[in-house]
């Protein structure tokens, strides 16, 4: 019986010793993969900001609002749904969301003054030859339907598919709203940049129409810090009801 036991006792010990063996092993090659995953996603990442770059890099002022929409973007959707914010091709979305620009003439782009019609026809294309380039980065996921969708309105009458209301993705409805509103409040060759109180207006009156009512909400909440978190916004001089002049962009 003894003997017995001492030989149970043993099987056990190597099986134990094989388990952890096992373990450690299993271990090993979590924390390789979890290593290996985070390269990739850096170089993922890494692959968007440069795609961004490429977007941004015949105009300055095209940078300079990209960043700050993305930025005002990523404040905006914290606010009103912290488990997106957080999801980390939100940010790709935003900051490539005018990749399809790339394919639209420098004439109509750049062009000092409206579009004509047959100009907008053009321009409008931009948003799914932007989600055609990036259909085969499985990465981003959902990232590609905001990047189709930022021009979208709530009413829908935008495009390219004239969804309406919740039909189009959250993501795109935020950024629909953060993007006209920094255009609005930016430099334009054809105009000055509007005041701060005046472009808030213009997004309160878009409530329901172009822009999503819940969002416009969140919005105005935020709308009170952006004086200080952007000290370049231009406000109306209070003491003669003018408009003051920018303080630089």
């Amino acid at each position: 019986m003894a003997e017995r036991d001492e030989v149970a006792e043993n099987q056990l010990l190597t099986y134990a010793r094989e388990l952890n063996r096992v373990f450690r092993s299993e271990r090993a090659l979590a924390a390789e993969l979890d290593e290996t995953t985070r390269r990739l996603r850096a170089a993922n990442l890494a692959a968007v900001r440069t795609l961004a770059l490429v977007v941004g890099a015949r105009d300055e002022a095209a940078r300079s609002h990209l960043q700050r929409t993305v930025d005002l973007a990523l404040r905006l959707t914290d606010r009103i749904d912290p488990l997106l914010a957080r999801d980390g091709t939100l940010g790709c979305a935003f900051l490539l969301h005018d990749i399809g620009e790339m394919a639209i003439p420098e004439a109509i782009l750049h062009k000092p003054g409206p579009l004509t019609p047959d100009e907008w026809e053009v321009m409008r294309t931009h948003p799914e030859i932007g989600a055609r380039i990036l259909a085969d980065m499985e990465f981003l996921g959902d990232a590609v339907e905001i990047v189709r969708s930022h021009h979208e309105r709530w009413s829908g009458d935008g495009y390219p598919e004239g969804l309406e209301g919740e039909d189009i993705p959250l993501g795109a409805r935020i950024f629909s709203v953060c993007d006209a509103f920094d255009a609005m409040t930016s430099e334009r060759p054809y105009r000055g940049a509007l005041p701060f109180e005046h472009a808030v207006e213009e997004i309160l009156t878009g409530s329901g129409s172009q822009f999503d009512p819940e969002v416009v909400k969140a919005f105005a909440d935020l709308a009170t810090d952006l004086p200080t978190l952007r000290p370049g916004l231009r406000p109306r001089d209070r003491s003669t009801g003018e408009d003051e002049a920018p303080a630089g962009i």
